[in-house]
Protein backbone atom coordinates (compact mmCIF):
# COMPACT_ATOMS: atom_id res chain seq x y z
CA UNK A 1 0.00 0.00 0.00
CA UNK A 2 1.66 3.47 -1.25
CA UNK A 3 -1.58 5.80 0.01
CA UNK A 4 -3.53 6.56 2.85
CA UNK A 5 -6.84 7.25 0.63
CA UNK A 6 -9.72 5.35 1.76
CA UNK A 7 -12.66 6.53 0.62
CA UNK A 8 -13.33 8.45 -2.93
CA UNK A 9 -16.43 9.42 -3.94
CA UNK A 10 -17.58 10.12 -7.47
CA UNK A 11 -21.41 11.31 -9.35
CA UNK A 12 -22.84 10.17 -12.63
CA UNK A 13 -25.29 11.74 -14.52
CA UNK A 14 -29.13 10.52 -15.54
CA UNK A 15 -30.01 10.16 -19.09
CA UNK A 16 -32.54 10.82 -21.58
CA UNK A 17 -32.99 9.76 -25.61
CA UNK A 18 -33.66 12.67 -27.16
CA UNK A 19 -34.39 10.33 -30.30
CA UNK A 20 -34.36 6.11 -29.75
CA UNK A 21 -34.56 4.39 -33.16
CA UNK A 22 -34.86 0.61 -32.68
CA UNK A 23 -34.24 -2.09 -35.07
CA UNK A 24 -35.28 -6.07 -35.49
CA UNK A 25 -33.66 -7.84 -32.58
CA UNK A 26 -30.19 -9.73 -34.09
CA UNK A 27 -30.30 -13.53 -33.66
CA UNK A 28 -28.39 -13.13 -29.61
CA UNK A 29 -31.86 -11.55 -28.92
CA UNK A 30 -30.09 -7.79 -28.59
CA UNK A 31 -32.28 -4.76 -30.30
CA UNK A 32 -29.65 -2.58 -32.59
CA UNK A 33 -30.23 1.22 -31.93
CA UNK A 34 -29.51 4.75 -33.34
CA UNK A 35 -30.07 7.03 -30.40
CA UNK A 36 -29.23 10.34 -29.42
CA UNK A 37 -28.42 10.95 -25.95
CA UNK A 38 -27.87 13.96 -23.29
CA UNK A 39 -26.91 13.61 -19.94
CA UNK A 40 -28.99 15.66 -17.05
CA UNK A 41 -28.07 17.17 -14.08
CA UNK A 42 -29.63 14.81 -12.02
CA UNK A 43 -26.69 12.84 -10.62
CA UNK A 44 -26.21 9.56 -8.42
CA UNK A 45 -23.56 9.13 -6.68
CA UNK A 46 -21.59 6.32 -4.71
CA UNK A 47 -19.00 6.73 -2.09
CA UNK A 48 -16.39 3.79 -2.33
CA UNK A 49 -13.99 3.08 1.02
CA UNK A 50 -11.81 0.45 1.21
CA UNK A 51 -10.94 -0.85 4.82
CA UNK A 52 -7.94 -3.44 3.95
CA UNK A 53 -8.29 -4.96 7.65
CA UNK A 54 -11.99 -5.95 6.60
CA UNK A 55 -12.25 -10.08 6.86
CA UNK A 56 -15.37 -9.77 4.45
CA UNK A 57 -14.62 -11.27 1.21
CA UNK A 58 -17.70 -9.69 -0.83
CA UNK A 59 -18.64 -6.01 -2.07
CA UNK A 60 -21.02 -4.80 0.47
CA UNK A 61 -23.26 -1.81 -0.08
CA UNK A 62 -25.91 0.28 1.36
CA UNK A 63 -28.41 3.03 -0.28
CA UNK A 64 -30.51 6.05 0.98
CA UNK A 65 -32.18 8.61 -0.89
CA UNK A 66 -30.38 11.43 -1.65
CA UNK A 67 -31.69 14.29 0.70
CA UNK A 68 -33.86 16.39 -0.99
CA UNK A 69 -34.04 14.66 -4.10
CA UNK A 70 -37.65 13.42 -5.82
CA UNK A 71 -36.44 9.98 -5.10
CA UNK A 72 -36.14 11.02 -1.59
CA UNK A 73 -39.32 12.41 -1.63
CA UNK A 74 -41.04 9.38 -3.86
CA UNK A 75 -39.79 7.13 -1.20
CA UNK A 76 -41.26 9.51 1.87
CA UNK A 77 -44.58 9.28 0.00
CA UNK A 78 -45.23 5.89 -0.45
CA UNK A 79 -44.61 5.82 -4.19
CA UNK A 80 -40.91 4.48 -4.02
CA UNK A 81 -39.36 1.55 -1.95
CA UNK A 82 -35.86 0.98 -0.99
CA UNK A 83 -36.20 -2.18 -0.87
CA UNK A 84 -36.78 -2.65 -4.87
CA UNK A 85 -32.99 -1.98 -4.91
CA UNK A 86 -30.95 -5.26 -4.83
CA UNK A 87 -27.77 -5.56 -2.23
CA UNK A 88 -26.34 -8.12 -3.62
CA UNK A 89 -24.48 -9.27 -7.04
CA UNK A 90 -27.63 -8.07 -8.93
CA UNK A 91 -26.54 -4.60 -8.29
CA UNK A 92 -24.77 -2.71 -11.09
CA UNK A 93 -22.61 -0.80 -8.50
CA UNK A 94 -21.65 -3.98 -7.12
CA UNK A 95 -21.10 -5.93 -10.59
CA UNK A 96 -18.93 -2.26 -11.57
CA UNK A 97 -17.09 -2.67 -8.50
CA UNK A 98 -16.68 -6.68 -8.84
CA UNK A 99 -15.25 -5.33 -12.78
CA UNK A 100 -12.56 -3.45 -11.31
CA UNK A 101 -11.40 -5.24 -8.80
CA UNK A 102 -10.96 -8.25 -11.49
CA UNK A 103 -9.66 -5.86 -14.04
CA UNK A 104 -6.39 -5.14 -11.71
CA UNK A 105 -6.45 -8.58 -10.04
CA UNK A 106 -6.70 -7.96 -6.67
CA UNK A 107 -9.97 -9.34 -4.10
CA UNK A 108 -12.80 -7.12 -3.13
CA UNK A 109 -12.11 -7.99 0.29
CA UNK A 110 -13.20 -4.67 2.59
CA UNK A 111 -14.56 -2.89 -0.40
CA UNK A 112 -17.99 -0.86 0.36
CA UNK A 113 -20.28 1.10 -1.09
CA UNK A 114 -22.33 3.74 -0.34
CA UNK A 115 -24.90 5.16 -2.88
CA UNK A 116 -27.29 8.04 -2.42
CA UNK A 117 -29.75 7.54 -5.30
CA UNK A 118 -31.63 10.86 -6.72
CA UNK A 119 -32.89 8.99 -10.06
CA UNK A 120 -36.27 7.04 -9.76
CA UNK A 121 -36.01 3.46 -10.15
CA UNK A 122 -36.77 1.72 -13.03
CA UNK A 123 -37.63 5.39 -14.95
CA UNK A 124 -36.28 5.29 -18.17
CA UNK A 125 -33.32 7.98 -16.92
CA UNK A 126 -30.59 5.14 -16.70
CA UNK A 127 -30.12 5.54 -12.53
CA UNK A 128 -28.97 2.05 -12.43
CA UNK A 129 -26.05 2.33 -14.82
CA UNK A 130 -25.10 5.94 -13.30
CA UNK A 131 -24.42 4.07 -9.52
CA UNK A 132 -22.50 1.72 -12.32
CA UNK A 133 -20.49 4.76 -13.80
CA UNK A 134 -19.82 6.68 -10.61
CA UNK A 135 -18.79 2.97 -8.82
CA UNK A 136 -16.26 2.00 -12.00
CA UNK A 137 -14.70 5.92 -11.60
CA UNK A 138 -15.04 5.47 -7.47
CA UNK A 139 -13.12 2.16 -7.35
CA UNK A 140 -10.68 2.54 -10.05
CA UNK A 141 -9.08 5.74 -8.24
CA UNK A 142 -9.22 3.94 -5.47
CA UNK A 143 -8.25 0.77 -5.87
CA UNK A 144 -5.05 2.50 -7.91
CA UNK A 145 -3.86 4.74 -5.16
CA UNK A 146 -4.20 1.58 -2.71
CA UNK A 147 -1.71 -0.67 -5.21
CA UNK A 148 0.62 2.27 -6.41
CA UNK A 149 -0.38 1.44 -9.68
CA UNK A 150 -2.09 4.13 -12.73
CA UNK A 151 -5.92 3.57 -12.85
CA UNK A 152 -7.24 1.96 -15.58
CA UNK A 153 -7.84 4.34 -18.60
CA UNK A 154 -11.34 6.14 -19.49
CA UNK A 155 -11.48 3.68 -22.47
CA UNK A 156 -10.61 0.62 -20.63
CA UNK A 157 -13.49 2.01 -18.10
CA UNK A 158 -15.71 1.67 -20.45
CA UNK A 159 -15.15 -1.51 -22.41
CA UNK A 160 -16.10 -2.25 -18.74
CA UNK A 161 -19.29 -0.67 -18.82
CA UNK A 162 -20.29 -1.80 -21.83
CA UNK A 163 -20.46 -5.48 -20.19
CA UNK A 164 -22.63 -3.96 -17.68
CA UNK A 165 -25.37 -2.35 -19.65
CA UNK A 166 -25.74 -0.51 -22.72
CA UNK A 167 -26.18 3.25 -21.40
CA UNK A 168 -23.15 2.64 -18.90
CA UNK A 169 -20.36 4.21 -21.22
CA UNK A 170 -22.30 7.43 -22.09
CA UNK A 171 -22.95 8.12 -18.15
CA UNK A 172 -19.19 7.57 -17.54
CA UNK A 173 -18.73 9.78 -21.10
CA UNK A 174 -21.74 12.69 -20.40
CA UNK A 175 -22.21 15.84 -22.93
CA UNK A 176 -24.52 14.33 -26.08
CA UNK A 177 -23.67 11.84 -27.94
CA UNK A 178 -24.96 9.30 -30.88
CA UNK A 179 -24.99 5.82 -29.54
CA UNK A 180 -24.99 2.97 -31.97
CA UNK A 181 -25.07 -1.08 -31.62
CA UNK A 182 -27.12 -1.75 -28.33
CA UNK A 183 -25.93 2.38 -27.35
CA UNK A 184 -22.26 1.78 -26.23
CA UNK A 185 -20.97 2.57 -30.19
CA UNK A 186 -20.62 6.29 -29.15
CA UNK A 187 -19.92 9.60 -31.32
CA UNK A 188 -19.36 12.71 -29.26
CA UNK A 189 -22.19 15.53 -29.88
CA UNK A 190 -21.35 19.15 -30.40
CA UNK A 191 -23.28 21.12 -28.10
CA UNK A 192 -23.94 24.86 -27.21
CA UNK A 193 -25.96 26.37 -24.83
CA UNK A 194 -28.33 23.99 -22.47
CA UNK A 195 -31.32 22.49 -23.25
CA UNK A 196 -34.49 22.91 -20.48
CA UNK A 197 -36.45 19.91 -19.65
CA UNK A 198 -38.60 19.01 -16.82
CA UNK A 199 -39.41 15.22 -15.80
CA UNK A 200 -42.45 13.50 -14.62
CA UNK A 201 -41.40 10.67 -12.27
CA UNK A 202 -44.93 8.02 -12.30
CA UNK A 203 -45.50 6.16 -9.51
CA UNK A 204 -44.75 2.60 -11.04
CA UNK A 205 -42.29 1.25 -13.21
CA UNK A 206 -41.75 -0.50 -15.87
CA UNK A 207 -39.58 -3.27 -17.05
CA UNK A 208 -37.62 -2.95 -19.93
CA UNK A 209 -37.52 -6.23 -21.41
CA UNK A 210 -41.75 -5.80 -21.02
CA UNK A 211 -41.17 -3.04 -23.33
CA UNK A 212 -39.08 -4.52 -25.67
CA UNK A 213 -41.34 -7.63 -26.26
CA UNK A 214 -44.50 -5.02 -26.56
CA UNK A 215 -42.13 -3.89 -29.38
CA UNK A 216 -41.46 -6.80 -30.94
CA UNK A 217 -45.00 -7.85 -31.33
CA UNK A 218 -46.37 -4.98 -32.82
CA UNK A 219 -43.82 -5.66 -36.08
CA UNK A 220 -42.75 -7.54 -38.62
CA UNK A 221 -39.81 -8.06 -37.51
CA UNK A 222 -38.02 -9.26 -40.65
CA UNK A 223 -39.66 -6.35 -42.39
CA UNK A 224 -38.57 -3.82 -40.14
CA UNK A 225 -35.06 -4.15 -40.07
CA UNK A 226 -32.37 -1.75 -39.28
CA UNK A 227 -32.79 1.13 -37.19
CA UNK A 228 -33.68 4.73 -38.44
CA UNK A 229 -30.18 7.05 -38.58
CA UNK A 230 -30.49 10.04 -36.37
CA UNK A 231 -31.07 12.74 -38.54
CA UNK A 232 -28.68 15.79 -39.02
CA UNK A 233 -30.94 18.07 -38.55
CA UNK A 234 -31.55 17.06 -34.96
CA UNK A 235 -27.63 17.29 -34.19
CA UNK A 236 -27.67 20.69 -35.51
CA UNK A 237 -30.48 21.87 -33.52
CA UNK A 238 -28.40 21.23 -30.45
CA UNK A 239 -25.28 23.38 -32.08
CA UNK A 240 -26.72 26.06 -31.62
CA UNK A 241 -29.49 24.66 -29.36
CA UNK A 242 -32.45 25.33 -30.38
CA UNK A 243 -35.31 23.73 -28.66
CA UNK A 244 -38.08 25.23 -31.00
CA UNK A 245 -36.40 22.88 -34.08
CA UNK A 246 -35.35 19.98 -31.81
CA UNK A 247 -39.51 19.57 -30.44
CA UNK A 248 -40.21 18.84 -33.97
CA UNK A 249 -37.65 15.88 -34.59
CA UNK A 250 -37.70 14.20 -30.94
CA UNK A 251 -38.82 10.68 -31.43
CA UNK A 252 -39.00 7.64 -29.04
CA UNK A 253 -40.05 4.18 -30.80
CA UNK A 254 -40.43 2.50 -27.30
CA UNK A 255 -42.64 5.23 -26.46
CA UNK A 256 -45.68 3.64 -28.04
CA UNK A 257 -45.13 -0.23 -26.49
CA UNK A 258 -44.36 1.72 -22.90
CA UNK A 259 -47.65 3.35 -23.40
CA UNK A 260 -49.43 0.25 -24.34
CA UNK A 261 -48.31 -0.64 -20.84
CA UNK A 262 -49.17 2.02 -19.26
CA UNK A 263 -51.83 3.94 -20.87
CA UNK A 264 -52.20 6.72 -18.61
CA UNK A 265 -48.87 7.97 -19.85
CA UNK A 266 -50.49 9.16 -22.96
CA UNK A 267 -52.37 11.52 -20.79
CA UNK A 268 -49.40 13.46 -19.18
CA UNK A 269 -47.87 13.57 -22.68
CA UNK A 270 -50.79 15.40 -23.88
CA UNK A 271 -51.60 17.47 -20.74
CA UNK A 272 -48.02 18.86 -20.48
CA UNK A 273 -48.19 20.30 -23.73
CA UNK A 274 -51.27 22.10 -22.73
CA UNK A 275 -49.66 23.42 -19.92
CA UNK A 276 -46.67 24.99 -22.30
CA UNK A 277 -44.04 22.46 -22.89
CA UNK A 278 -43.08 22.44 -26.12
CA UNK A 279 -43.13 18.25 -27.05
CA UNK A 280 -42.99 15.34 -24.73
CA UNK A 281 -41.47 12.02 -24.43
CA UNK A 282 -41.24 9.04 -22.75
CA UNK A 283 -37.81 9.18 -20.96
CA UNK A 284 -35.98 5.96 -22.43
CA UNK A 285 -38.29 2.65 -21.91
CA UNK A 286 -40.28 4.83 -19.21
CA UNK A 287 -42.24 5.51 -17.98
CA UNK A 288 -40.86 8.66 -16.59
CA UNK A 289 -42.06 11.10 -18.94
CA UNK A 290 -39.92 14.31 -20.27
CA UNK A 291 -40.50 17.47 -21.77
CA UNK A 292 -38.71 20.37 -23.42
CA UNK A 293 -39.20 24.20 -22.46
CA UNK A 294 -37.94 27.32 -24.19
CA UNK A 295 -36.47 28.31 -21.10
CA UNK A 296 -35.06 27.45 -17.61
CA UNK A 297 -38.43 29.80 -16.18
CA UNK A 298 -40.18 27.60 -18.60
CA UNK A 299 -39.34 25.09 -17.27
CA UNK A 300 -40.14 26.35 -13.56
CA UNK A 301 -43.31 27.09 -14.78
CA UNK A 302 -44.00 23.83 -15.86
CA UNK A 303 -42.77 22.18 -12.61
CA UNK A 304 -45.58 25.08 -10.91
CA UNK A 305 -48.08 24.07 -12.86
CA UNK A 306 -47.67 20.22 -12.11
CA UNK A 307 -47.48 20.87 -8.67
CA UNK A 308 -50.21 22.73 -8.48
CA UNK A 309 -52.37 19.93 -9.35
CA UNK A 310 -50.33 17.40 -7.25
CA UNK A 311 -47.98 15.97 -9.62
CA UNK A 312 -44.28 15.66 -8.73
CA UNK A 313 -41.85 16.89 -11.37
CA UNK A 314 -38.73 18.32 -11.54
CA UNK A 315 -36.85 20.85 -13.89
CA UNK A 316 -33.32 19.50 -14.92
CA UNK A 317 -30.73 20.99 -17.98
CA UNK A 318 -28.63 19.39 -20.19
CA UNK A 319 -26.17 18.52 -21.46
CA UNK A 320 -23.64 18.20 -18.69
CA UNK A 321 -20.85 16.01 -17.66
CA UNK A 322 -20.32 12.35 -17.48
CA UNK A 323 -19.24 10.13 -14.56
CA UNK A 324 -16.45 12.41 -11.96
CA UNK A 325 -14.69 12.14 -8.90
CA UNK A 326 -16.69 14.53 -6.60
CA UNK A 327 -14.16 14.25 -3.20
CA UNK A 328 -11.41 11.49 -2.18
CA UNK A 329 -10.69 10.93 1.64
Amino acid sequence: MTSALRRVTASAPAKTNLLLHVGSPTPDGYHPLETLFVAVDLRETVTATLDPASAGAAVSVTVEPAPGSEYARMVEQGAARLTDIPLDGRNLAVRAALAVCDAMGVSPSGLELHIRKAVPVAGGMGGGSADAAAALVAVNELLAAHLGTAPLTPGELSRLGARLGADVPFMLLGGAALGRGTGTELEPVPTSAQLHLVFVPQDRGLSTPAVYRRWDAAYDLTAHGAPDPVPAQALAALDPANPEALATLVRNDLQPPAVDLLPALAGVLDHGVELGALTGWVSGSGPTVCFLARSADAAEQLVRAFSHEGRRALATAAPVPGARVDARG
